[in-house]
């Protein structure tokens, strides 16, 4: 015998596919946006980490703008003594430089042949003026000066002979080059 099934059972299944697959489509577009909402969540929160991290950093940064500025005006007051202390050794060394000079010119002059009349210094350069008692004399006090450590060169700028008291002497004028 033949039997003939009158039930709608394909229209059955094919209902039940399209019910399934569109539960499959809701279901996944559910779990997209449960796992875009975390994702989104998580990235929010990571936001907020760093702007508060961003904050603390900038509250710290204006705390030490302060130790900053300390530091700055610390620095320019080193400067400004180093630079004291600069100046004070220069004087130091100028005060030191006068003296070895005149002590210099004093132990090259001639003993009773040479007077000095003037002695001017200016900058890196000393001009002396005097009498002596010949041109061997003069000679003489130059090669001296020359030889000591603080005169580099000693020029004779003239000599003139002049009678002082019925006595022949030597006028002179002389440059010298410091070298210090």
């Amino acid at each position: 015998m033949i039997t003939i099934n009158l039930l709608p059972v394909r229209e059955w299944r094919k209902r039940e596919n399209v019910r399934r697959q569109f539960s499959i489509f809701v279901l996944s577009l559910i779990l997209l946006g449960c796992i875009l909402f975390a994702a989104g969540a998580s990235i929010q929160a990571k936001v907020a980490l760093q702007r508060q991290e961003l904050n603390q950093l900038e509250d710290q940064k204006r705390k030490l703008a302060y130790v900053n500025k300390k530091i700055q005006t610390v620095r320019a007051k080193e400067k400004e003594v180093e630079e004291k202390f600069k100046a004070i050794e220069q004087l130091q060394q100028g005060r030191t430089r006068t003296v070895k000079i005149l002590d210099d010119i004093a132990s090259s002059i001639p003993l009773d042949r040479v007077w000095l009349d003037r002695l001017s210094l200016k900058g890196k350069t000393l001009s002396l003026s005097g009498t002596a008692l010949d041109n061997h004399t003069v000679a003489l006090f130059m090669q001296r000066l020359e030889s000591t450590p603080v005169f580099s060169k000693v020029y004779l700028k003239n000599t003139k002979s002049i009678n002082y008291q019925g006595h022949k002497l030597m006028k002179f004028d002389l440059s010298i080059n410091i070298a210090q």
